[in-house]
């Protein structure tokens, strides 16, 4: 004899007394004897891991209606589900990822939620030779509090880096160095430039007479890879002889002066990276899926939507690796910095 499987009603929830009246589309219509109330069963199977991974490639919830044939009311309660079911990526990286490099590159990235004034802000990190990204948090701004909390879960993954690489970030650079007091600090050089072109309005006004000048900056710094201390040094009194007359260019010497120690901390260290163009890459990634998003409506759903996004990047295998980092095409960078001899589950 066959078996019937027995709908519970979503009213009275009995299953005793639910009988089949009719088909409508997709759906099954059935009555409740007992409350006499009618509710439908939706009988067509939907991917819903394919579902939540256009979503998190930036589709929005009527373009995942349209594309799945769906109202975007059932396509925001399949994404909510999804992300939900998740591991959190701290949780997962404590669990499963102990093998990371010494070298990491972070920065926060702005978004737009809906109910908030301000925009918020993920503060997250990569590890550079392995390119996995361990944790990450959102908070209202980057002051020191919030990147004094992002560092502490470095602390609670027993994760020390050895070189830290960032932007002309205060707080950030503070955060750091209490969180981790033997770490190197190592200012970008593209941020650290551009800094110095703002200040000498060489591109927002046009003028020439310091273009010379910030060339030449611009090859001490290219080229102190391969200078001693002593060369660096002597080229950069060469710069105040001629131009000491100047007061701004003394200004931009000064600082340069007082960052030398940043702009040098990479010394000693394989294979370290002068700029943060890895992070930088995640940060216009991530732009283009948010803008196909446009905002999130609040910050729990942005806080789920991240993690599931960040643990999308961990598993999704490179394509484009050149250079120094093509042993990492074609693999993934969970892979990379899972324990040895440990499972991962499977989440996409």
């Amino acid at each position: 004899m066959g078996y019937m499987k027995k709908f519970k009603c979503p009213v009275c929830f009995s299953t005793k007394n639910v009988s089949r009246q009719r088909k409508r589309g997709n759906s099954i219509v059935f009555l409740c004897q007992s409350c006499r109330q009618y509710f439908s069963i939706n009988t067509r199977w939907l991917d819903r891991k394919s579902i939540l991974s256009d979503h998190l490639d930036g589709l929005s919830f009527r373009a995942l209606a349209n594309k799945y044939h769906i109202s975007h009311m059932t396509a925001w309660r399949i994404c909510e589900e999804e992300l939900k079911k998740l591991l959190n990526n701290n949780q997962f990286t404590f669990n499963f990822c102990n093998r990371f490099s010494q070298i990491f590159l972070f920065d926060g990235k702005y978004f737009n939620v809906a109910t908030d004034e301000y925009d918020w802000v993920l503060l997250w990190g990569v590890d550079y030779l392995r390119h996995d990204i361990p944790v990450f948090t959102i908070a209202p701004s980057e002051n020191y509090q919030s990147w004094r909390k992002f560092f502490s879960y470095f602390r609670i993954l027993t994760v020390f880096p050895q070189l830290l690489v960032c932007d002309d970030n205060t707080n950030l650079k503070m955060a750091a160095r209490d969180a981790f007091p033997a770490v190197k600090i190592q200012t970008c050089y593209n941020h650290f430039k551009e800094n110095i072109r703002r200040d000498l309005r060489i591109r927002s006004e046009g003028k020439d007479q310091y273009r010379d000048f910030m060339t030449r900056i611009e090859s001490i710094l290219n080229s102190s890879q391969k200078l001693a201390n002593e060369t660096f040094n002597h080229w950069l009194f060469t710069l105040y002889r001629d131009y000491s007359h100047d007061h701004i260019c003394l200004q931009v010497l000064t600082n340069i002066e007082k960052y030398k120690s940043e702009l040098l901390a990479y010394r000693g260290i394989p294979q370290a990276p002068l700029t943060t163009n890895l992070i930088e890459g995640l940060n216009g990634h991530l732009e283009a899926r948010l803008q196909k998003l446009r905002s999130f409506q609040t910050v729990e759903y942005a806080r789920l939507w991240l993690n599931g996004y960040v643990l999308k990047r961990r598993f999704t295998k490179f394509t484009d690796c050149r250079f120094r980092f093509r042993y990492l095409r074609g693999k993934r960078g969970v892979d990379q910095t899972k324990k040895e001899r440990v499972n991962l589950p499977l989440l996409f």
